[in-house]
């Protein structure tokens, strides 16, 4: 079951909230506000894609929404004197219905233990056509010097760019994905490749039990 769950969806509500925080009355504004929602995370992805984003936050209310992105790289996404975030506000106005947009910028103080930064950085490593083999191993020395206490690392596709596809599994300590108080966190993120087509990208990161 660990292996086909996700591993942030299965601890929502035990020890994780929700990304996306709102209450709606009708049914079709629920509809409404989460494609909204889906539209608001597709920007900021393409938008921000550079800063290395981790988490995106969204929370509603009637007349108003507040967006926290979380990145490795804040400087990245505030650019010189905060054009690149003032630009981003005024083209997200096309995207939602609401009048005011409340976009916030905040740095991630440990990017070894976000899943989705790492993630990232083995999916760009891919489409720069470096070795997945050296960039996996990269992610794990890195992970044994900080005090992580487990990562596993998948990496699925055309992975020598031959015909058949095949998957490069690493582990470095242990990963309790069925233990609903153990903090992990997870991501999946595709890599687009020149000769080989798409990968994926697989990472769980174990930091310590929540009581």
């Amino acid at each position: 079951m660990g292996n086909k769950v996700n591993a942030n969806g299965l601890r929502v509500g035990v020890i994780k909230n929700w990304l996306s925080t709102w209450f709606s009355g009708k049914r079709i504004d629920y509809t409404k506000n989460l494609h909204e929602d889906l539209k608001v995370r597709e920007f900021i992805n393409e938008t921000f894609k550079s800063a290395e984003i981790q988490d995106i936050e969204i929370n509603r209310s009637p007349s108003a929404i507040e967006i926290v992105v979380y990145v490795g790289r804040p400087g990245m996404a505030i650019g010189r004197e905060g054009k690149l975030i003032e630009k981003a506000k005024k083209d997200m106005q096309r995207v939602i219905s609401v009048k005011t947009v409340d976009l916030q910028i905040k740095g991630v103080q440990q990017p070894q233990f976000s899943a989705r930064i790492i993630a990232q950085q083995i999916a760009d490593g891919i489409e720069r056509r470096r070795s997945v083999k050296s960039l996996v191993k990269r992610a794990i020395e890195a992970a044994q010097r900080s005090s992580v206490q487990g990562m596993k690392i998948w990496v699925a596709g055309r992975l020598t760019g031959g015909e058949h596809a095949n998957m490069y599994k690493k582990q470095m300590g242990r990963v309790p994905l069925q233990t609903l108080r153990a903090d992990i966190d997870y991501a999946y993120v595709r890599a687009k490749s020149m000769n080989a087509g798409i990968l994926s990208v697989k990472v769980w990161i174990y930091k310590g039990e929540i009581y």
